[in-house]
């Protein structure tokens, strides 16, 4: 009797580690064409205000001194009623429940207030005293969620310009903004090294008022260590798109074109290793945008090519189309005051391109944030009527995955 149950007891525990192989197998086998993941965000901040305003009342009234000033006094005062104090609480939920390695932020603004206005006579000190510095309201909205990532900052525009102010004991006070791309990455043992950050050589210049302003633009390429796989994660804001035929499509596409050829550059100027390329943006280009001419008043018909469309022909992918399934993916654009619950986004130039180099992906998650009601936030204005979008823009976010 006793040989028979050691029999059975036998033959049960045999038949129980062959059932536990089998459902062990297919995990192991299904865990072995996992290879390295990253979730990459890109995310406009908005300035807070259409600051081609100003450029339209120059050149709509030449001759008016008032026009500039009241104009900037427009703009700034928009900015306050924008108030991204209170829009940098929403943009901070989004990257909390989408917990990203890496972001590039856009538009990352810093005002500045100079009273009594100096510039009207012709004086050369900067406005100094800080009104808002969107990073630090931003990265104060992160640390209260227990969020914390590590900066790299390119200043771009660097812009100062009178403000009609009947508070000041001249009438006028100086506005000065300074515009940033940022980079943010998750501070949990990335590694993050900084590769290249600079200004494009192409930038738009305008004349206002007698005055040649520089609407610098730049770019981040940062070095970082996700899941054990390193990276090369860039991150750019495009000159805007303007009409066809304009010169702000001209100046965009020599950007882009700078961009890609630098990043194909780069191992070899710098003697460093090629790595993936994970690019993110506000590139004010879209998949609809078309090859077009510029008529260069000095140097005649300029033909020019969609920065979406370079992406493309360089080898990039556009993550966004690489899912399974996926929409129109619309990010832009919400109107000046971002305060209409009613607006509709129309175009997707918010992208994420991926350069796998020798990996192959295996699958991608993209999903458009900061786009529907709910996610709008009270306007401390006049919080029981008045609610405003995270931004002009909507954001996206990407989860790349690669086979091993």
């Amino acid at each position: 009797m006793k040989t028979v149950f050691k029999s059975f007891k036998g033959q049960l525990i045999f038949g129980l580690i062959v059932i536990l192989s089998l459902l062990v197998i297919p995990i192991s086998s299904s865990s072995a064409g996992n290879g390295p993941q990253i979730k990459a965000m890109t995310r406009n901040l908005y300035l807070g205000a259409d600051i081609f305003k100003v450029v339209e009342a120059a050149q709509d009234n030449p001759d008016d001194p008032l026009a500039v000033p009241i104009a900037v006094s427009e703009l700034y005062h928009t900015m306050l009623f924008t108030n991204f104090w209170a829009r940098a609480e929403a943009i901070a939920d989004e990257i909390e429940e989408k917990n990203p390695d890496v972001i590039g932020l856009q538009e990352v603004s810093k005002y500045f207030k100079q009273t009594p206005s100096d510039f009207i006579n012709d004086g050369e000190e900067q406005a100094s005293f800080v009104v808002i510095d969107f990073y630090q309201v931003l990265n104060d909205a992160l640390l209260d969620r227990g969020l914390h990532y590590k900066e790299f900052e390119q200043e771009n525009a660097d812009i100062e310009l009178p403000m009609l102010d009947l508070k000041s004991p001249n009438f006028f006070s100086d506005v000065r903004m300074v515009d940033r791309d940022m980079v943010l990455v998750k501070d949990d043992g990335y590694n993050p090294q900084e590769v290249l950050i600079k200004k494009y050589d192409n930038n738009l210049f305008i004349n206002l008022s007698d005055m040649e302003l520089t609407f610098n633009r730049g770019f981040l390429i940062i070095d970082v260590n996700v899941d054990d796989q390193d990276f090369r994660f860039v991150n750019t804001h495009l000159e805007v798109r303007g009409e066809p035929g304009s010169p702000f499509r001209l100046y965009q596409y020599l950007q882009m074109a700078e961009l890609l050829t630098t990043l194909r550059e780069l191992p070899d100027i710098l003697e460093i290793e090629e790595r993936p390329i994970i690019m993110v943006g506000d590139f004010n280009s879209s998949p609809e945008d078309e090859q077009g001419v510029f008529n260069h008043p000095v140097y005649g018909p300029t033909s020019y090519t969609p920065p979406y469309m370079l992406a493309l022909g360089a080898g990039y992918l556009d993550a966004w189309t690489k899912q399974n399934n996926y929409g129109d993916g619309f990010t832009s654009g919400f109107d000046e005051y971002v305060s209409d619950p009613y607006a509709e986004l129309t175009s997707r130039i918010d992208l994420i391109f991926v350069d796998p180099l020798e990996l192959e992906i295996k699958k991608v998650n993209c999903d458009v944030v900061g786009d529907e009601v709910s996610d709008m936030v009270p306007n401390p204005l006049l919080p029981e009527v008045l609610r405003l979008w995270p931004s002009d823009h909507a954001g996206v976010v990407g989860e790349i995955r690669y086979k091993k």
